[in-house]
């Protein structure tokens, strides 16, 4: 199943598969960014996904809709937009884990453009088959595991308690320099710890629909169309015919982080790419961020940094030409 999953999606523009002695990648390249994502196949109907994605959108092959592997999916930073089987979508954040059997959407969305995570793969009929006496010793039952969290729902969302998490930060630790001895014993400490533990009740949270999901990313590009501008929400909330509450309800849900700070964070970072990768006066990238006032612009930049915006200049100049203080 993952074999043909995966040349389905070297055919996708931007999207190129390498194959190693020890590993596959999918490589993405593309006007959205770039990404990687590397798969390790532990057993027969087995296998570790390491997810690096630095943009907001990677295509999925319309072929892929037709299998339906049993997936987990870790997020270890940034956020991932999962869109469940009755058309609505929900927002899987760090530290908070799904197991679904859905298909794929026809394109992976990462609202905040950055999304490090895992994944694993079960193809179960294969799996339990090659590797049915190991699963006995460790008295392991996948299809009794599946039933267990999604019977009723084809997508269980949930944040990992202190043991879920802790097994699953070793695991990607160690696909990372591809351990497979390592990543079989901690994957079947987590599959084992799965199945006897009770069950966490699957995380509330806001379900949004198609509807207000495009208003929320409408809003976004309006507000990062343009950093000078700072356009009130009570307007922007007008344009949709929606109540400022349920825009700011609808942006938290998809990004994570309430409008202004959201806003702040991202004038601030692009801010500093124009002080690393420029060499434009400090007081002319505080107006195009939307700071008229240096002094202000300078203590927000602070804040998020540590530095005054001459001091990381400074700083992302040594280190980008790989030189000491001394030498300057």
């Amino acid at each position: 199943m993952l074999n043909n999953i995966l040349e389905n999606s070297d055919k996708l523009p931007g999207v190129t598969l390498k194959n190693s002695p020890n590993s596959r990648k999918l490589l993405l390249n593309h006007s959205e960014g770039n990404g990687k994502m590397i798969f390790h196949t532990i057993f027969p109907g087995l296998t570790i996904a390491l997810v690096y994605a630095d943009t907001f959108i990677w295509p999925e092959s319309e072929s892929n809709q037709k299998f339906h592997p049993l997936l987990l999916n870790y997020c270890l930073f940034g956020r991932c937009e999962l869109l469940l089987d009755d058309n609505t979508y929900v927002y899987l954040q760090e530290k908070e884990y799904c197991i679904s059997c859905q298909s794929a959407q026809n394109k992976y969305i990462f609202p905040t453009g950055k999304y490090r995570g895992l994944k694993v793969y079960f193809d179960l009929d294969t799996f339990t088959v090659s590797c049915k006496e190991i699963l006995e010793a460790f008295d392991i039952d996948l299809w009794k595991l599946q039933r267990k969290y999604i019977e009723k729902k084809n997508t269980y969302i949930c944040e990992t308690d202190d043991t879920e998490r802790n097994i699953l930060t070793k695991l990607w630790k160690f696909s990372e320099k591809s351990s497979y001895f390592h990543m079989k014993l901690y994957l079947f400490e987590l599959l084992y710890y799965m199945l006897i533990s009770q069950s966490h009740t699957s995380k509330r949270r806001g379900f949004y629909t198609k509807t207000q999901v495009e208003i929320a990313k409408k809003a976004h590009q309006i507000l990062t169309s343009d950093l000078r501008k700072h356009l009130p929400i009570r307007v922007l909330a007008n344009e949709f015919s929606v109540s400022e509450t349920s825009l700011k309800n609808y942006f938290k849900g998809v990004y994570g982080q309430n409008i202004s700070s959201y806003m702040r964070k991202k004038r601030m970072d692009t801010a500093a790419e124009m002080l690393s990768e420029t060499r434009r006066p400090i007081s002319e990238i505080s107006i195009q961020v939307g700071y008229s006032n240096q002094g202000k612009f300078a203590s927000v930049f602070k804040k998020q940094f540590g530095f005054s915006p001459l001091e990381y200049r400074r700083i992302r100049y040594l280190e980008k030409n790989d030189m000491s203080p001394e030498k300057i």
